[in-house]
């Protein structure tokens, strides 16, 4: 399939090549070694670290902001390490996820976890089992952060209403829909 130059972003290119490690996106020339190393794309075809990487040199905007496929990347960082040209695919991708959720596009299990931080001071809280496990086994006390102080710093960020707001990415149903509310 021929894709149209309208479809394409220039500007939306420029954006991550101005990024802290961005501007290695401009040495790539497509040779599949980020592909071929990914330990993700080995078992789920459906992330393909070159694919992401033609689409932002392609400017494809649409492709990827909402994408579901950017959130499988684990940031091993294989991809950086065995490229030849030194891409720095993982902190591309990183990028890529910074401008999805500043867009309100992230997976909703990450909405969960901030909303547990919110909420408790701690994304993963101590249940009454661990604390006495620990206890028994002479460890120290785990002390939540003070949820008021955090929920003061992601009002100062805006990030509580960035968690409040999100947008499902791309092919996630909200739990309204899938309700039928």
């Amino acid at each position: 399939m021929v894709e149209a130059s309208s479809d394409m972003d220039s500007r939306f290119r420029e954006e991550i090549t101005e990024t802290r490690e961005g501007e290695t996106l401009n040495y790539c020339y497509q040779c599949s070694t980020c592909s071929g190393c990914c330990p993700v794309f080995r078992y789920n075809s459906k992330f393909n670290p070159r694919r992401i990487v033609e689409n932002t040199l392609l400017g494809r905007r649409d492709r990827l902001v909402g994408s579901p496929e950017i959130w499988l990347c684990t940031v091993c960082h294989t991809c950086t390490e065995k490229c030849p040209q030194g891409v720095k695919v993982s902190e591309i991708i990183i990028e890529l996820k910074n401008l999805s959720t500043k867009e309100g596009h992230f997976p909703e299990h990450l909405q969960e976890e901030a909303k547990a931080l919110l909420e408790f001071g701690m994304v993963s809280p101590a249940t009454k089992a661990i604390l006495s496990r620990r206890e028994k086994l002479g460890l120290p006390v785990i002390e939540n952060a003070p949820p008021e102080e955090i929920r003061t710093l992601t009002s100062y960020t805006g990030f509580d209403r960035l968690v409040e707001n999100r947008k499902p990415v791309e092919g996630e149903t909200q739990k309204k829909e899938a309700s039928g509310e």
